[in-house]
């Protein structure tokens, strides 16, 4: 057999071996470009999730602003779902981690190890990113008004705990959730805020944590 037989026979065997990788490659792509329309869809979300989230989703059907019982019903009857707040800020670094964060919880789920309650957030900086998009990057989705200010980034001692949380000096585990917890039934008169029992808390961490990582004089 000559060289280009050899040649030829050797190609053809390796033609399947080639597909493999392009085929494995075409499914995830078309996978994750699935997944990323359907979770536009909350009930598409309380699917796969289904406790606690499947309540969460019920309690954003009220169909008066009045009667929403958590931040995140009132974020949904302004128009927002659940992956307008934890996707983060909707650009491609955040999107990445939300979308590999799926992925873990769908192989957790699995073999057997998945948690039906999460009640830890695996990535806080990924929510706080989504509250930032809308309260501080974009303030009118937050639904400040043209010519308004924005009460999250205005200065002055009486803002602190804001300012101060986004300033990058200030080491701190506090996160814009540890005041204002979406998913808990709370107090709509208070911005469904629970002082006594988050805020104040929340106040006296920080305080505690920004003192500790402060030079000593």
């Amino acid at each position: 057999m000559n060289d280009k037989g050899q040649v030829g026979r050797a190609s053809k065997r390796r033609w399947p071996w080639v597909l493999i990788p392009i085929t494995v490659v075409a499914l995830a792509l078309g996978s994750a470009g699935y997944v990323s329309t359907a979770e536009e869809r909350d009930v598409f979300c309380a699917s796969c999730h289904l406790k606690p989230e499947q309540t969460y989703v019920d309690r954003a059907r009220v169909n008066v602003r009045q009667d929403a019982a958590d931040l995140a019903s009132a974020h949904a009857l302004a128009g927002l779902n659940c992956v307008g707040c934890h996707r983060g800020d909707q650009e491609a670094g955040d999107r990445i981690i939300a979308f590999a964060l799926g992925a873990r919880n769908t192989a957790k789920f699995v073999v057997g190890r998945y948690d039906p309650d999460h009640s830890q957030v695996a990535v806080p900086s990924l929510l706080d990113d989504g509250c930032r998009h809308c309260h501080v990057s974009r303030p009118e989705l937050g639904g400040v008004k043209s010519g308004e200010a924005n009460l999250v980034t205005a200065g002055g001692f009486d803002n602190h705990f804001h300012t101060l949380l986004f300033d990058a000096k200030i080491k701190t585990s506090v996160t814009c959730i540890s005041c204002h917890p979406a998913h808990r039934e709370s107090f709509p008169e208070l911005q469904f805020m629970d002082r006594n029992r988050m805020v104040f808390p929340s106040c006296e961490q920080c305080h505690r944590e920004a003192d500790a990582a402060r030079p000593a004089d």
